[in-house]
């Protein structure tokens, strides 16, 4: 790897970090739902490949901390449960702010 690959990768990569990590930038939302009391898959990973660890339900309040546009070209969303603390990636369109 050249060094400038390396240079960029590990600066993308604590970028990465920090914008998961840093509660500051996060903002409110709420797990929204066509079908009330349903299930909201969290998942490990911006894609609905990604196991998923979490569920919420409709009208959870959560903490936006960062997203991403996924393989599926869906924004999916990296959140925080206020009560739990749990965290994961939800797709946006299960996201109201």
């Amino acid at each position: 790897m050249s060094p400038k690959t390396l240079v960029l990768t590990t600066c993308s990569a604590i970028a990465m970090m920090a914008a998961t990590a840093l509660p500051g930038l996060a903002y409110p939302g709420y797990l929204t739902s066509d079908d009330y009391g349903s299930q909201i898959n969290i998942r490990s990973g911006p894609g609905t490949g990604y196991s998923s660890p979490h569920y919420g339900y409709d009208d959870d309040r959560v903490e936006i901390i960062n997203d991403t546009i996924g393989d599926d070209g869906y924004t999916w969303y990296y959140i925080e449960f206020y009560g739990s603390g749990a965290r994961g990636w939800v797709r946006g369109d299960f996201i109201t702010y």
